[in-house]
């Protein structure tokens, strides 16, 4: 049985780029982790302290290209 620890709901975290779960935090033996709960594949950030930003920044869903009506007439 895997034991996660769950992040508060107050507390802002991108949704998992692969399969849009929460993330929640795990003890290793050198430190936390922030990861996927679904998946051990998915990205999880380098144990040590809670590093909810760096989960952010890895998993922020970039917007799509859209061309402005310039760009189509063309």
């Amino acid at each position: 049985m895997n034991n996660f620890l769950s992040i508060q709901p107050a507390i802002f975290c991108e949704p998992c780029k692969d399969c849009g779960a929460r993330p929640v935090v795990e003890q290793s033996k050198n430190g936390y982790v922030v990861r996927c709960p679904n998946d051990k594949k998915h990205y999880k950030t380098k144990a040590g302290l809670v590093d909810i930003t760096d989960w952010n920044l890895k998993n922020k869903a970039h917007m799509p290209f859209v061309a402005s009506p310039k760009q189509k007439a063309s």
